[in-house]
């Protein structure tokens, strides 16, 4: 058949914006160990993660949300956005974990949309949590192979399917009214409180139960969690070329030198360091 033969309304045709260097980096947990129950400690990362649970009893906490997660969900997480996994059991933890660079907002505009600790949980159906692990089995052939090509293709293939059940509905895991006020506080004012005293005179709260809601729900400090917030904010203003002194201040800290102390402490790296390490990569 000629292109003349060809009704103009028969030919379809798409352009997608130039997309930069796709990269990815990801790891398999397939290990019959049980793990003790146990939370790993906040943190975030400057790429697009995505945790998938295969098998285990675990929550994830994300910002001021928790959620409750069954066997081939997925949580994303925003570049940045602080977050921990929770061990709720002694109990087998197998799951695979992927970091997009998101540079491209037509690949990865729908993961990561959603405001801080909102719409995190992926809730695939039945019959596209089979279609997933199918793939996951297919990409680690290929990591095993070498097949690079393979692995762009399946890497692009999961998102796909994932990027069908991204909500901003999803569900939390109920929380005590409580905890729930303090973690909202926190997230809206955390530059402000200097420490655990704020919260407990802010909440007419104990020490005590204060230290036992964290620990129950979260299984962290107020302290650590309070930490975490500001240096997570504090990344954002160094990300975008604030100098030392001021991302510390802007961040809550109300001393530097302790401020560079537990940067370091959760990123191996000084805040000047990380500075120049995303000015030069910009």
């Amino acid at each position: 058949m000629t292109a003349h033969e060809v009704l103009m309304s028969d030919i379809f045709n798409f352009k997608i914006p130039a997309i930069p260097d796709y990269e990815v980096s990801y790891y398999f947990s397939n290990s019959e160990s049980t793990h003790s129950e146990h939370a790993y400690p906040f943190h975030m990362h400057d790429a697009l993660e995505i945790y998938i649970l295969l098998e285990g009893d675990v929550s994830f906490a994300v910002g001021s949300s928790l959620y409750k997660l069954s066997e081939g969900d997925a949580v994303i997480t925003r570049p940045n956005e602080m977050h921990n996994c929770i061990l709720n059991s002694d109990f087998t933890h197998k799951h695979l974990c992927l970091w997009f660079e998101c540079g491209s907002a037509f690949l990865f505009g729908d993961f990561i949309s959603h405001e801080f600790g909102r719409g995190n949980l992926i809730s695939p159906d039945a019959e596209a949590k089979k279609e997933l692990s199918s793939l996951y089995g297919e990409l680690r052939e290929a990591t095993d192979s070498k097949d690079t090509q393979r692995q762009f293709y399946i890497t692009l293939q999961i998102l796909y399917v994932l990027r069908k059940f991204v909500s901003t509905e999803s569900s939390t895991q109920s929380l005590p009214d409580a905890l729930a006020a303090i973690l909202l506080d926190i997230d809206e004012n955390f530059r402000e409180i200097k420490g655990i005293e704020d919260i407990i005179s802010r909440h007419f709260i104990s020490r005590s139960t204060l230290n036992r809601l964290f620990r129950e729900y979260l299984q962290t400090t107020p302290k650590k969690y309070i930490e975490s917030k500001k240096l997570s904010y504090s990344r954002l203003m160094l990300r975008e070329g604030k100098n030392v002194l001021d991302a510390c201040m802007e961040a809550g800290f109300s001393d530097c030198s302790n401020y560079i102390r537990l940067f370091r402490n959760h990123f191996s790296m000084t805040p000047r360091q990380y500075r120049n390490e995303k000015k030069n990569n910009n």
